[in-house]
Parts: structure tokens; sequence; C-alpha cells
């Protein structure tokens, strides 16, 4: 067995400039003296020193011990905007990220053994933890929230749906657990230290249970009793079982994290809040139970104009999302004296500003056989003038670039990140007679090798990245003057993926997920999922969830899957970054998707009195920023 308390998961990306690790991992010293935020002072909550575990996660605030109370003003972009949420209230699993990125280090779990051949994951839980409502936490909680995850009527559960390597759950003892795999699992400590390490600890079996007909028999009747046609569905609307975009709906839900909810975010809420929660279980240096703020208050609007004006009115304490966008740099620039707050710096782990996906599976076998034409690919790739985009879009921030991992990753690749950028209109019509494309027609467009009219629609989302209009708009002069139809097709997010399994779709922009977590977000460079939608019916066929749809991969994108598949079961992880080097060289060479341009570095708005908040911060959403920075340690300085 490997004993760990901590876990390296990647060389350092940050280099000499790294920012101060936050986790002092050993327990307070005895005798410690504990003490709570005013706002409990008076309470009949029993004393803070019975309310926290036996040996509580002491954090080390990035600047100082900090002052209680205050509100955290921001805001949500409609109501099924969860991932803020996610990013800011519910980074609680397990196990976490340090806040370079390079180590998982303990959280629930205070320590954590894998077997020898990384079949067998044994986790020992702090000792008298507690859910928000003062019942305990413990290891039944996990093996309850594997098992309802596992119900087949539930639609996803990452690792515990895996059909490949499923997984049950051994409850030794109250805080001893185990993870056993049929097969090695090399990469699960990421998955549970990522922001979907949030599934195995959000359910309690206290509350939860009783509308699961294994612990309630009459499960069934109550649910129907309650309004609801089945027990899935009352224990969805109850525990946010099968969706995520009710997860916050239910404020007599227990959490264990630092906030909890307060006013919930329903469908026609305009306000999302929480509250301290009086069970959290971190404390900081000097034994002061965190979070030092009391509430966090979130507008939920579909205007992002509101938001904008919102944030340079000092209306909003911290932000990113949805604001901090190209086009509003130079306003909240200028505006930081009278808004009275300051911009600080992200770092993207974004690769790409947008990436390009032409559908490999699309439903009509003569788009089907064009789109998987690499020299198709190609000459769509050198139409692209990518420096006027980046002039005009992002006032000459970023570089040109593929769809690779970014300079800072160790899986960088010069030639991968940089082939087929140059804007060459005289290789593109030679690739394109390459890919067998019929004669340009009297509208100077080519045409398919029949003969017939060839247009091809990309599909896109403008409220998620404002800035792809004008991109898409300018990329399609650019393609278009080399000869190929484009037309533009803005769509509601719904539809955007309801017509993934259907495959009746040409192409589809995202921006380029995977820069930095390479091994974690594959998706631009092998068909591994969902999101792969240059190749959705191939991912199927390698995930084995939708075997209706599933078709067979093409050689190149088999043996990318027979070596993530190996990586996956690898406890060795230089053996898995070796793995993963296999698995892009194939991607290399056959280009599966197009990149536009490497990210320049984003940025947020802080409140000038907001303190402990990290500069610059890695910016993902597996690695959930701003969670991995720990909102709970920062404060509200006296003015």
């Amino acid at each position: 067995m490997r004993k760990s308390t901590g876990g390296r998961t990647r060389p350092t990306l940050w280099g000499a400039t790294a920012l101060v690790s936050l986790m002092t991992l050993a327990g307070a010293a005895h005798g410690q003296q504990y003490h709570q935020a005013p706002m409990l002072d008076g309470t009949d909550l029993p004393p803070v020193e019975e309310r926290l575990p036996a040996n509580p996660l002491v954090v080390t605030p990035v600047e100082s011990v900090g002052t209680y109370g205050g509100t955290w003003r921001s805001a949500l972009r409609g109501g099924l905007d969860n991932a803020w949420i996610a990013r800011t209230v519910a980074y609680d699993g397990l196990v976490r990220y340090n806040r370079e990125w390079n180590e998982i280090v303990p959280n629930l779990a205070e320590s954590w053994e894998v077997s020898a051949d990384a079949t067998t994951y044994t986790f020992h839980l702090r000792e008298g933890l507690k859910w928000n409502n003062g019942t305990p936490f413990t290891s039944a909680d996990i093996a309850f929230a594997v098992e309802l995850f596992s119900e087949p009527s539930y639609g996803v559960g990452g690792f515990i749906k895996n059909p490949s390597n499923p997984v049950t759950v051994e409850v030794v003892d109250d805080t001893t657990f185990k993870f056993v795999f049929e097969k090695p699992n090399g990469v699960i400590m990421d998955e549970l230290a990522s922001v979907n390490g949030f599934t195995v600890v959000s359910l309690s079996k206290d509350y939860c249970s009783q509308f699961y007909p294994k612990y309630n028999p009459d499960a069934a009747a109550q649910a129907k009793a309650a309004g609801f046609e089945t027990w899935e569905l009352w224990m969805t609307d109850r525990c946010s079982w099968a969706t995520e975009t009710i997860r916050w709906a239910n404020p007599e839900l227990p959490m264990m994290n630092a906030w909890m909810i307060d006013e919930p975010l329903t469908g026609d809420a305009s306000r999302a809040t929480f509250v301290r929660n009086p069970y959290y279980w971190k404390v900081d240096t000097e034994g002061n139970q965190l979070p030092y703020i009391d509430h966090l208050s979130m507008r939920v609007s579909d205007s992002l104009e509101e938001l904008t004006l919102m944030a340079l009115n000092g209306e909003i304490d911290f932000q990113d999302r949805h604001i901090a966008t190209v086009a509003n740099q130079p306003l909240f620039f200028d505006g930081q004296e009278a808004g009275d707050y300051r911009l600080g710096e992200n770092v993207p782990s974004n690769m790409n500003t947008m990436v390009l996906q032409f559908n490999m599976n699309h439903v009509d076998p003569k788009r089907a056989e064009l789109f998987q034409n690499k020299d198709f690919r190609v000459g769509i790739s050198q139409l692209i003038d990518r420096q006027e985009i980046i002039d005009v879009i992002f006032t000459g921030q970023g570089e040109p670039f593929q769809a690779a991992p970014r300079p800072e990753s160790p899986f960088y690749d010069e030639e991968m990140a940089k082939q087929y950028t140059e804007f060459d209109p005289d290789a593109a019509a030679a690739a394109f007679e390459a890919a067998g494309l019929g004669a340009r027609n009297g509208d100077g467009f080519y045409t398919f090798a029949d003969g017939s009219p060839l247009v091809v629609t990309i599909d896109m989302i403008s409220t998620v990245r404002p800035e792809w209009i004008d991109m898409m708009e300018l990329l399609q002069l650019q393609i278009e003057a080399g000869g190929i139809d484009i037309e533009l097709n803005n769509i509601d997010r719904t539809l955007y993926y309801e017509k993934r399994p259907a495959g009746d779709y040409d192409a589809q922009i995202w921006q380029g997920d995977g820069g930095l977590d390479v091994i974690q977000e594959p998706r631009y460079y092998m068909a591994n999922g969902d999101e792969s939608v240059w190749a959705y019916r191939w991912a199927q066929w390698f995930q084995g969830s939708r075997p209706e749809i599933a078709e067979e991969p093409a050689p190149w994108a088999k043996e990318q899957m027979d070596l993530f598949n190996q990586l996956r079961g690898e406890g060795d992880p230089v053996k898995r970054d070796d793995l993963m080097k296999q698995i892009l060289a194939i991607a290399k060479e056959n280009f599966p998707v197009i990149g536009i341009s490497l990210p320049g570095n984003g940025y947020y708005i802080a409140r000038n009195n907001m303190r402990n908040i990290a500069e610059p911060m890695l910016h993902a959403y597996l690695f959930p920023t701003p969670g991995p920075y720990d909102p709970f340690q920062w404060y509200f300085a006296a003015e």
C-alpha cells in the first residue's frame, strides 16, 4: 500500500513565482482554543469546539488572519448558471488541489492509501465531521451517494458509472471506507480533486434516504402524495439527484460547504443567497472557525449589461464569470477608482479562444466522409487569417495557436501548436483538391465531388462568449473568400446540446479546454466523451453509454482509446504522462479540430477592501477558480 496525506499530480506549472501553499496539514495543536463568528453568538448552537471535528483542517491565509462579517456580492447570468456556485461555494470534496495546481492535498479525508495495483483506495475521514444541520458526516454517506448515483435512472456519474471499470464502496467504520475498482484506476484522485469531486460528498444518507424505496418502503406513495409521479422525481426535487440545475433549490438539503443555502436558486429567482455554515470544519492558524464572510448574495439576471453596470458601480465584490470579457476590459480598467475595485490577473487553462469542430460522425454519409478527410480540415485552417482576428477582436493579445497544450504545460509541443496556422490560400486550394472537392461554381464556392452544392453550417452560442459573434463573422468572410460557403447558426444552448446525439449538424464551436489540464480534459485530442463534438458517436463507442448511436472509430482514434485505457489504469504518473504524449502525437498527426489563437491572460474584479485574494490565479473549471484559492478565507478589511 502507498500511504499519502497528499499526492503530486503533475510538474509545477508556475515555476519560481509559485504561490505560497495554502494548507497546514497537521491538526490543531493540543489545547487549541477555537473562536466563532459574532453572528453565531447568542444562538442555541452547541459550542464551536463541539461543532468542529477532532482534527479541523487548518488553513493558512493568503495574506493575513481575517476578520468576520460582511456580504460577498456577485451575480449569476440566469437561473441555470450553476457553474459560478460550483466554483465559489461547492469546492469541498474528499480531497482538493493546492493553490499551485501541482499537488492533491487532504480535505474532508485527512489521509488515504492506494494499493500497489491502483485498484483499492482507502480513505480516512476527519473524526467528528458534521453536515450543516449537525448530523454526522460518515463513510455511510459516501456509500449512499455512490449507491444513488449508480441507479440506472440517473444518467451520469463520472467514475461511479464507468462501465469499463465499475467501483464498489466498502465501509470499514464511520471514518474509513474503500473505493474498490475491478481494474486499476490511476486517475481517480484527479477526478476527486476536481470540481467533479463534489458528487460523492453531496448526499446525506440521513436526509435523502427518506426519498429512496430501499430505505423507506413508503417512498413511492409519499412521492405521489407530495405531487410527484415517481420517487425518482421526488428524490430529484429534494436532493438534486439527477440534475445539476436544481442542486441549489432546496434549503433543507444538508451540505458540507462553507456557506449553506439561504434563498434558493429557483427558476424565477432574482437572487440566490447563502449564509455561513456553523458546522464548517476548517479553521485559520489562530483557531478562528471559517468562513470569515457571513453571507453571499448573487443577483440573477439574463442581462450582461446589468451585470457589467453592477460591477462598474461597485456593486460586485468579486467576480470574473461573464463580465470579465475582452470588450469590457477597457471599461473596467478606467472605472477602478470610481467603482472602488481593482483588477487582478487570471492565467487561463484554456489553450484556445475558440475551437472549430467538424462533425466526423454526421448522419449524412457524404458530409461525414468529407469532414473526416484531414486535407479538408487542413484547408479550412489555412484559410483563417488568425492574426487579423487577434488584432481586431483581442486588440493584439494572443498568438495563432491550434488545439494543443499551452506553453506552460509539460505536454507543450510547438509543432503541434503551430501547424497549419499560416494564412495561405494557395496551400488551402491544394488541400481542397487533395480532399476531392469539386470545382468552384458560378458563385466561386467549391462543390462536393459529385457537383452538388456544399454549404457548411456552423452552430454557435453567443451567450457563452460574446466575442464569438465577431470572431465568427470574420472567420466566415475569410473562409468564404477561399471558396467554402459558410452559414452561421446562432442557437439556444439547449438545442445546441440536443443536436449532438442526433448527429445532424455540420460543425460547432467551443472554447479551448485542456490547455493545462491535458489528461483530465482531452476532449480535443481524442474522442473521449460528450464534449468531443467532432466525433460524438465515436465517443459513445468508447464510453459504452449510448450503444444505440455508437459508431466504431477510425483505427487511429481506436489506438488513442486503447492508450487512454492504459493511462486510466496506470498508477505511475510518469508512465501516465508518457501514454498521454503518445495520444497527443496521434492527435498531432490526424489534426481532428481547428484552433484559432492562444488566449491572453484574463482578469477578475475585486473590491479594494476584499483581502486574501491571490494574484495571479490559474483559471480553469476542473480546477474551479476561485475555489482552490479558498474564498472561505477571504475577508473585508475595515475601510
